[in-house]
């Protein structure tokens, strides 16, 4: 089934299990449009993705230096914002007591639907958040990690990086896919909580030269492992709105 099909019926099935529990939900299908450049980008093409790293390298320090920029890594969205979905006023129009009843209907109708789709019994939203995670480590290993030519690029990748003077710790595609900005993502952490687009301007330099060098030597690389990771990820459903995902049966 289409992913965006599922997440309807899902929707729906969520909003009739909460009216029969006395709660109003509102079905929230995400929709969020993407632009066509960062859909390139996503997708691994290679003059999308020069684009966007010459000038964020990685997205690590471009969030402090361009704060207000959906570039920067840490300003990233997946989901509408809470003021997008509508049951995010149903819920402020409740009182305290109201609104613990109204998690615990969702929680048990999630955990429902779930336990409906995967075949287990599960009995608290944690186990499902475990259990989902596991899912799809197992998901990626299966599809990503267990590709032959990925694996053989990821190989080559790796050679090309450490010919530049980068560490390499694994080849593993999914590994390898993060061996350059991981490094990036530490350093901007130990500037503080609050570090200014001053102090993190050289960093973004750095950042930039960084991931150029990792896009030259993953080129080929990049074009056949993001498509493929993506695939991995549209086939999970997503209960829009509540940042739970949820694997499809089957």
């Amino acid at each position: 089934m289409d992913p965006q099909n599922k997440q309807r019926q899902n929707q729906a099935q969520l909003a009739a299990c909460m009216k029969g529990k006395g709660f109003t939900y509102h079905p929230v299908v995400s929709t969020r449009d993407i632009p066509e450049e960062q859909k390139k980008e996503m997708s691994g093409d290679y003059e999308a993705m020069k684009k966007h790293r010459s000038k964020y390298g990685f997205g690590w320090a471009a969030s402090i230096v361009y704060p207000n920029d959906p570039g920067g890594r840490m300003l990233a969205r997946t989901v509408e914002a809470p003021g997008d979905d509508p049951n995010s006023k149903v819920i402020a129009g409740l009182s305290k007591a109201q609104r613990d009843a109204y998690f615990a209907a969702m929680d048990t109708c999630m955990l429902e639907m779930l336990n409906k789709a995967t075949g287990r019994k599960m009995t608290s939203m944690q186990e499902a958040a475990k259990a989902q995670s596991e899912m799809m480590k197992q998901a990626i290993n299966r599809e990503v990690n267990g590709d032959a030519r990925l694996v053989e690029l990821a190989g080559q990748f790796a050679d090309c990086l450490k010919g530049k003077g980068y560490t390499v710790t694994s080849q593993q595609p999914v590994e390898i896919a993060n061996s350059t900005e991981g490094p990036f993502g530490q350093e901007l952490s130990k500037l503080g909580e609050k570090p200014t687009p001053e102090q993190a301007r050289p960093l973004l330099t750095r950042e930039i030269k960084a991931a150029l060098d990792d896009l030259e030597c993953g080129k080929e690389f990049y074009a056949a492992y993001r498509p493929k990771l993506n695939t991995v990820y549209e086939q999970a459903g997503l209960f829009a709105g509540m940042g739970v995902a949820m694997a499809v049966a089957g």
